[in-house]
């Protein structure tokens, strides 16, 4: 199954670059936040709540692309093989005009459970997974946005 997700950051691509090599140690806590919200959207639709104990997000060297930027993701739920499925795509990340940067996340996953999980995605869980990966978008775009020190 393929998910994707959007998002744009008022910061130039060299900067959301470098931002993003910064914050790179913190990803994989964006990811367990993302993952446990679409664990507490899955019990509403599918089986029991709290079965993924921490999750894993890997991203490998980044390719210079004609649009900007990919790095290949992979996120799982480790010891949680046979309930969640692995995530495997891109964050994209690509210039909007001069001081803006639409990040993309683009990925596929199997679910788990062979057909009959296969039914249960199409039935209602697909949703779980793209409010996932939009909720883990959402978080990094937030971490990659400076503070704004307030003015008195």
């Amino acid at each position: 199954m393929f998910v994707t997700a959007t998002g744009s950051v008022e910061l130039g691509l060299a900067e959301v670059e470098s931002r993003l090599l910064d914050i790179r140690r913190s990803l994989d806590d964006l990811a367990d936040v993302a993952y446990r919200r679409g664990e507490n959207l899955s019990a509403k639709v599918g089986p029991g709540r709290g079965l993924a104990k921490e999750v894993h997000l890997d991203i490998g060297v980044p390719q210079i692309l004609k649009s900007g930027i990919a790095y290949p993701v992979k996120w799982r739920a480790p010891g949680a093989t046979i309930l969640f499925p692995e995530l495997v795509g891109d964050l994209v990340l690509s210039k909007q005009g001069n001081s803006s940067t639409l990040l993309t996340l683009n990925g596929t996953y199997e679910p788990p459970l062979g057909f009959v999980g296969r039914v249960a995605d199409r039935a209602g869980l697909h949703n779980v997974a793209d409010a996932t990966v939009r909720h883990w978008l959402d978080q990094l775009i937030e971490a990659l946005v400076p503070i704004e020190s307030e003015s008195e």
